[in-house]
């Protein structure tokens, strides 16, 4: 009788590990498989609680969260950092900070930086945008980020365009971020304005290097522009397939 109490113990030890453990495996493949979505509520808390308001629109933010949930879908997004996201807002000013890296998981700024224009696109304020070759133009839209490598221009970083005709020559016209004197502060105060570049995303010196690292190996970052301001965004371009 002991020996069968005994036995009849173990079995229900051994289906209730069973059972444990298939819950704990479900439960962890479950946090693996999720993909953001962000309730419209969710965006806007997330907006103040970054205290972004004086610092980047509410139009970029949300345009880039909403991308950001469609660009997951997608097969280019496959062994891409989803936990960083970059926002360029390009309806401010060439003196004031435009750059702007958060932790979506920490939920946190991590660097807002000044960053030039192409001379095409505008002088103060980025107002023209192109996806021609030899317009000396920055392209708007969604990208993906890529490797660093070492350019004429010193350590750079490599961008996708991921819509097509309004991004996606990025590749073929050497659209990248790198680092030039002309992006940093004192230039602005100066001439009143930063430099411009041949359509490139350019960076202060003193922080090329430590933006480009962390956001490297395919991080989804978002070109804001007056065009996109206040209207909602019209994602039909993005690319479907692999580049």
């Amino acid at each position: 009788m002991k020996l069968l109490k005994s036995v009849f113990t173990l079995i229900l030890y051994f289906i209730f590990s069973l059972s444990l453990f298939a819950e704990v495996k479900f439960s962890n493949d479950f946090n693996l498989d999720i993909k953001k979505k962000f309730s419209d509520l969710e965006i806007k808390t997330m907006y103040r609680d970054l205290s972004l308001n004086d610092k980047v629109s509410f139009s970029c933010f949300n345009n880039a969260i909403h991308g950001l949930e469609k660009i997951e879908d997608l097969e280019i997004f496959d062994s891409s950092n989803d936990n960083l996201l970059v926002m360029v807002d390009y309806t401010k000013p060439s003196t004031e900070e435009r750059l702007f890296i958060i932790d979506l998981r920490k939920k946190q700024l991590l660097i807002s930086s000044l960053v030039a224009h192409g001379r095409g696109t505008g002088d103060l304020y980025a107002t023209n945008f192109s996806n021609k070759n030899n317009s000396y133009s920055t392209s708007s839209g969604f990208y993906l980020t890529g490797n660093i490598y070492n350019g004429k221009n010193g350590e750079s970083l490599e961008l996708y365009g991921l819509e097509k005709g309004k991004n996606d020559n990025a590749r073929k016209r050497t659209i990248v971020i790198h680092s030039a004197y002309y992006a940093n502060k004192s230039f602005a105060e100066k001439y009143g304005r930063l430099g411009r570049s041949k359509g490139c995303l350019v960076l202060p010196t003193d922080l090329n290097t430590k933006i480009i690292n962390l956001i490297s190996g395919g991080v989804v970052l978002y070109v804001h522009t007056n065009f996109d301001e206040n209207k909602e965004y019209d994602f039909s371009k993005l690319l479907s397939k692999s580049f």
